[in-house]
């Protein structure tokens, strides 16, 4: 404000409280007296000596942002003020009183000064949040600056990077001013995702993440040896993204990686088959571990020849299997292996990645069903179901995969069959006719040689 006479100001936040009693008294105790110009209660603003206007308003309103024109501004609390809200700040930051212009040196193309200096900013305040603050500042940051105990690894990849974002990440423990005993008492109690988001400042942990542990399962991209076996899943949408997902089992240190994200939208039948055939072409023969899986609400018949949707891909020579439709199940099951660590992602899958990160369950203060509470919320998880379908068509460890076939469950059926084989063989050799029942191997009687497993 100083350095910037007769520029413009814009301090704010959600609703005018959260910025009335923090840093809007913090400017009027610490200025002196003998720089301010005048003050207005009415208009809320601050004039001082140098022509200089900075003004306090609520964002609770993008429509009231768009006629402004400021060298600076501040968002406080900026988790709680609407992503829309950013981007009208963004457009508004246009004042040169936060610039030095050389008159004498012309921009050939616009025929305006050349700036020599340019100190416009915008700043924005706030706790952790899995929101816009993580998406659209702290992993578009050309730096991120940790302060204090801050322990977490933040992938970024270059597209994403904004060379003109910095961001700083601070742990409480930085602010000297707390009382002591103070960060003990308020972490009391508390759960453990609650401790590392609000007092380490992790935007890795989110309440009510699906996946919580996904972020810290992602690795570079690399080539995939040709003889990992491969899996694949199929998200179809109408309006909404069509996602391809491909992954390979090493199954010697026993991790699943997701090496391949096709995504598209308003796409035939034919470019989707051709779209996979594409992305499959380094997958040799005998590679794959199963069929590749689509969405089993894909079954019902979806037009009047009364063909499925997998159907349509059999013309393209892609013959699809059902993934697991129970959720819970699915969601049990990706937690396991996440937090397991048998299960990698590569940085090349930003889509999924993104997905990951803003997962969450239904929170439930909006949930007005009962049947469906700790249920995720049913958007952008088109490459989530993918890799859910995936998981659950292993075994409940990769490296297990080359021993045998498995079920949903990760039983082997191979050896299953096996046992029943053993026991059927026992049986033909007793010598009693009168008991040609048995017991198979889960514990039902019936005819030992007619038992199929699958």
């Amino acid at each position: 404000m100083f350095l910037s006479p007769n520029g413009t100001g814009l301090i704010g936040a959600n609703v005018t409280s959260q910025f009335e009693q923090t840093i809007k008294r913090d400017i009027e105790s610490d200025i002196p007296i003998e720089f301010i110009k005048g003050v207005s209660a009415q208009k809320s603003y601050i004039e001082f000596i140098n022509g200089y206007r900075l003004m306090f308003r609520p964002f609770d309103d993008v429509d009231k942002l768009r006629s402004y024109n400021v060298d600076f501004f501040l968002i406080v609390e900026a988790s709680e003020v609407k992503f829309d809200a950013f981007v009208q700040l963004k457009s508004r930051i246009r004042n040169t009183a936060a610039t030095v212009q050389d008159p004498e040196n012309l921009d050939p193309t616009t025929g305006l000064p050349k700036i020599l200096a340019d100190w416009r900013r915008g700043v924005i305040e706030s706790n952790p949040d899995s929101g816009w603050i993580r998406s659209q500042i702290l992993l578009r940051a050309k730096k991120i600056n940790k302060h204090g105990e801050i322990k977490d690894n933040y992938i970024q990849t270059d597209k994403e990077i904004d060379r003109s974002i910095s961001a700083h990440v601070t742990a409480s423990g930085q602010n000297r001013y707390l009382p002591p005993g103070f960060l003990e008492d308020l972490a009391a109690s508390r759960p453990a995702w609650w401790i590392k988001k609000f007092i380490y400042g992790s935007f890795l942990y989110s309440e009510g993440l699906v996946y919580p542990a996904a972020t810290q399962n992602i690795v570079p991209t690399f080539n995939i040896p040709r003889h990992w076996k491969r899996i694949a899943a199929f998200d179809y949408g109408l309006r909404d993204d069509s996602v391809f997902l491909f992954g390979a089992v090493d199954e010697r240190h026993s991790i699943l990686y997701i090496y391949q994200e096709i995504r598209t939208n308003n796409k035939s039948v034919r470019d989707l088959a051709q779209m996979f055939h594409q992305g499959s072409t380094d997958i040799p023969v005998g590679g794959w571990i199963c069929p590749p899986l689509i969405d089993p609400k894909s079954a019902p018949k979806r037009d009047y020849d009364k063909k499925t949707l997998s159907d349509h891909f059999v013309d393209f020579n892609i013959n699809f299997k059902p993934g697991h439709i129970n959720l819970d199940a699915r969601v049990f099951r990706l937690n396991t292996y996440f937090e397991c660590g048998k299960i990698k992602i590569m940085n090349c899958c930003t889509h999924l990645i993104e997905e990951l990160r803003d997962y969450k369950f239904i929170p439930k203060s909006l949930d007005k069903h009962k049947q469906t509470q700790d249920k995720p919320e049913d958007k952008n998880n088109h490459a989530i179901n993918p890799l859910e379908w995936i998981v659950m068509e292993l075994p409940a460890d990769p490296k297990d995969l080359v021993n045998g076939v498995y079920n949903k469950e990760g039983r082997d059926l191979t050896k299953l069959r096996k046992q029943t084989a053993a026991h059927y063989a026992w049986a033909a050799l007793q010598d009693d006719d009168d008991t040609p029942y048995s017991t198979d191997v889960y514990g039902h009687t019936g005819f030992t040689g007619t038992q199929d497993l699958f």
